[in-house]
């Protein structure tokens, strides 16, 4: 290469009559001596080949030093760098007067197109035969992130690699109203070849971001946004078989750089596949599985037609691995869902702190100010007491009270869950595990790590189960059925029994292992008939929740029939006096509960009377109300049908007939 630099002392520098009379010269340079020249200013890094959209492009200035060079360092390339030098330094005529003030025009003429070109709202980028840019407004450099003397010079393909402005100046051809993408913008673009005296000297792109245009721009912005943020691996090949974009899942799942594959013909970069066949066959195929680089992939590629104009394919893949994690991760959520929809629906109203929990008798809070210090500790807590004492609020509260309470709080009932599916209920089973075992499914303590499982009955747990949470409670894993993998959990336990556990233990029914690691915490609720203080508090409450539940009118109970609540022994706790009082508002014809509403066996617990029978109002009620209350009695007092028949003097089965016949709730009074 041969070069050399010079001062242009012209005045108003090199505009379009100069630019036009060193064209015409380099031009008689290169019949004379075969040889290309170039031009280059500083500001520019790579030479132009010498045209009038280089010359006019570098807006080169009187007083500011150019380089002219050729590629050939031979003599003839010396000859014409040396003679084009010349020319432009001393041979151009500048003092004749006439041309001078046609050089004014010319000069305002540059300036007003420049700064139109400059500032107007779309992009204009320019070429010259070669494909090398001669020019860039401030919109196209915006469109592209790129500073002027950083384009100036380079291939168009470098730049741009999705440009179609060679093809143009090869066909001749105006192409109108296309669409592409620069830099991850759609754009519409014109692109006109450019003539000088029936010749191609170049080619013109003008364009504009799509998502500028009124009423498109917040579509636009919703549609990259999508693309951008798509775990699909997602590519658009256009009408001429160019890869225009891939999101950046797909660069991420192949590990290429989209500057690597965009604005390259897709029969070069994937000739035998998917997207390549229906380039060509215009017909959709869907869902196809294959593997690349040893990972299955699930495809499906769209032809995408415009106003019936076929305009390029649209290909949409996602790892097969990837769908099989987010299926099972929908069968959990969907599990934990049905866990937590079943838990509402029996909750519903289900006090949440320790502020809700009625009650001001000594003994209950006792319990209240250690279920306090419990929740603040993460040890195992058990609570102990008879049915209905409300063992499940007293967890309830410690969870709510708790650094957990943002975590889930699980209850499972160990009681009403059959032996042979307590463990796959508690600790979950994988897929063909067992028949029927169609899907994977999450235990309870997977739903509850992090959290609070409540185990109820924990005294009615199978002795085979008791071992498996002995392990949890100590080494915080296990294993789900039918699982190869140990599962590590984070779970506070919270238990509770009305059973007897130390005799359980000396008749070998509960291990004293376990019962050790359970009792850490333990909190004693005493039954109702030792907290007759709060027989009243509860009253009003229930009375207040129910009637609203109910939708009905009660707001009061009167002195003599509180008194018989008072007085009754409440064999079943506060389960039975809600229930109690739900039957009472049901009986109720007014705003205020009286003793006709109560249960009769309510009143005759605490009658006076000595005798067996007594009248109502004076009068005797049929026989089968006297056999339905004894038999109800005796129910509550003996607890099975076996134990009623013989203190009656009839047969269990009998018992089971009339509690049917008279339609007594026996699990409600045992």
């Amino acid at each position: 290469m041969y070069k050399n630099s010079i001062i242009i002392p012209i005045p108003n520098g090199i505009h379009t009559r100069i630019a036009a009379m060193i064209v015409h010269k380099s031009t008689e340079l290169k019949n004379k001596y075969n040889i290309n020249l170039y031009i280059r200013n500083l500001s520019t890094e790579e030479p132009l080949a010498i045209s009038m959209l280089a010359l006019i492009s570098l807006k080169v200035k009187e007083n500011e030093i150019i380089e002219i060079s050729c590629k050939e360092d031979s003599q003839a390339g010396q000859n014409s760098v040396l003679e084009l030098c010349n020319f432009i330094t001393k041979d151009i005529v500048t003092n004749n007067s006439t041309l001078s003030k046609i050089d004014d025009i010319i000069e305002e003429n540059t300036i007003a197109y420049e700064q139109i070109v400059k500032n107007i709202p779309v992009g204009i980028l320019v070429i010259d035969t070669n494909g090398y840019i001669t020019a860039m407004n401030d919109y196209s450099l915006k469109i592209v992130d790129k500073q002027l003397k950083d384009v100036i010079g380079r291939n168009i393909k470098d730049i741009i690699p999705t440009s179609d402005l060679p093809n143009v100046v090869l066909s001749k051809e105006r192409k109108v109203g296309e669409t592409q993408y620069i830099n991850n913008h759609l754009v519409i673009t014109n692109r006109s070849p450019i003539f000088s005296n029936n010749k191609v000297i170049g080619a013109l792109g003008v364009f504009q971001d799509i998502s500028e245009l009124i009423g498109v721009k917040e579509l636009n912005e919703k549609f990259s946004k999508i693309l951008e943020t798509s775990h699909d691996l997602i590519c658009f090949v256009d009408e001429r078989r160019i890869i225009s974009y891939v999101n950046p899942s797909y660069e991420e799942h192949f590990g290429i750089k989209s500057s690597a594959i965009v604005g390259k013909d897709l029969l070069k970069i994937s000739p035998n596949g998917l997207r390549i066949k229906v380039f060509n066959s215009k017909e959709p195929v869907e869902n196809i599985v294959n593997r690349k680089d040893n990972i299955s992939i699930i495809t499906s590629v769209q032809p995408i037609f415009i106003d019936g104009i076929f305009k390029g394919v649209i290909s949409i893949s996602k790892s097969v691995n990837e769908l099989k994690d987010l299926v099972k991760k929908l069968e959990d959520s969907e599990e934990e869902l049905r866990y937590y929809k079943e838990e509402l629906k029996r909750h519903t109203n289900l006090s949440s702190s320790f502020s809700s929990i009625i009650g001001c008798s000594s003994s209950l809070k006792d319990c209240i100010i250690m279920a306090q210090k419990a929740s603040q500790s993460t040890s195992t807590v058990l609570i102990r007491g008879e049915s209905g004492t409300g063992k499940e609020v007293i967890a309830k509260a410690i969870h709510n009270n708790s650094n957990r309470k943002d975590k889930p709080f699980v209850r499972v009932n160990c009681a009403a869950i059959p032996e042979n599916l307590l463990e796959s209920e508690l600790f979950g089973y994988e897929k063909g595990a067992f028949t029927g075992a169609v899907k994977s499914k999450p235990g309870k303590f997977n739903i509850a790590n992090e959290g609070t499982i409540f185990l109820d009955e924990i005294g009615d747990m199978p002795i085979s189960m008791q071992v498996k949470l002995l392990r949890v409670l100590q080494e915080r894993e296990f294993e789900s059925v039918g699982g190869l993998t140990t599962q590590t959990v984070d779970v506070r336990i919270i238990a509770a029994t009305n059973r007897n556990l130390e005799k359980m233990i000396e008749e070998n029914k509960f291990r004293e292992d376990l019962y050790y690691r359970l009792n850490v915490i333990s909190i004693m609720l005493p039954p109702l008939r030792h907290r007759k203080e709060d027989v009243n508090l509860l009253v009003e409450h229930f009375i207040e929740k129910i009637s609203l539940k109910l939708n009905k009118n009660v707001r009061d109970i009167d002195k003599k029939t509180l008194m018989y609540l008072q007085e009754y022994h409440w064999p079943g706790n506060i389960r039975e006096l809600e229930n109690i009082i739900e039957r009472a508002i049901n009986m109720c014809e007014n705003s205020i509960i009286t003793e006709k509403d109560l249960p009769f066996y309510i009143k005759n617990e605490n009658s006076a009377s000595n005798n067996l029978i007594n009248l109502r109002n004076g009068e005797l009620p049929p026989l089968e109300e006297y056999e339905k209350e004894i038999i109800t009695l005796a129910i509550k007092k003996y607890g099975s049908y076996n134990k009623t028949g013989k203190a009656l003097g009839i047969t269990h089965r009998t018992v089971a007939l009339k509690c049917k016949k008279y339609g007594i709730d026996v699990d409600n009074l045992i």
